[in-house]
């Protein structure tokens, strides 16, 4: 699904029938392309993710397993990552979950190249249309996860949710997406198309 500031929703085929046609926009990237591969059926990484972070709100916050899986829903709904909620009210350092959640997962096991994903994204027309990452994760974590891919090359830039800086900037707050079309150097909000 795609959206831009200024025309709402635009057609789920965006990369055969919209990316051709555009010129002067950013293309900011993080969602579902990749997010596809990522949790591609049989990689189990979604499972894996919600259980470390499971653990670590049982470990951190002494919950129950039942409790600590409500919790994290409770502040996922709420702030659009688990790791808003831990902060805000258990004062956790969100590089502390980083290093027991995200950089726990096994993903040099799991990922490989998407040559498909590749080609996808090596065939737009990058005088038209500018690649950006856009992502919840940390910086060490996105860029594993493109590497891993075998993507680092075909982005000009990532917009991550700095751990190490409070408060957290995340999706789906407006925030996120002002700071992505800022540091992409985006002209206008209606130049920014959001795939994801």
């Amino acid at each position: 699904m795609a959206t831009n500031g200024a025309n709402g929703t635009l057609s789920t085929n965006l990369f055969d029938s919209f990316i051709p046609k555009v010129s002067g926009c950013i293309l900011a990237l993080g969602g579902r392309p990749i997010n596809r591969q990522y949790f591609r059926a049989g990689s189990n990484i979604h499972d894996q993710m919600q259980k470390l972070i499971n653990k670590f709100f049982v470990k951190h916050l002494d919950l129950k397993t039942e409790d600590a899986h409500m919790l994290h829903q409770k502040y996922y709904k709420e702030y659009g990552l688990a790791i808003e909620g831990l902060t805000r009210h258990h004062k956790i350092d969100p590089l502390v979950f980083n290093y027991e959640v995200d950089d726990a997962l096994p993903l040099d096991e799991i990922l490989k190249p998407d040559p498909k994903l590749r080609k996808l994204l090596e065939d737009l027309d990058t005088s038209k249309v500018k690649p950006w990452l856009l992502t919840n994760a940390y910086i060490n974590h996105a860029k594993r996860v493109v590497k891993l891919l075998g993507l680092e090359d075909l982005f000009e830039g990532v917009t991550y949710c700095d751990y190490g800086s409070l408060p957290l900037v995340c999706k789906p707050s407006q925030d996120m997406y002002a700071k992505a079309e800022k540091e992409a150097g985006a002209p206008s909000t209606e130049s920014c198309y959001f795939v994801g």
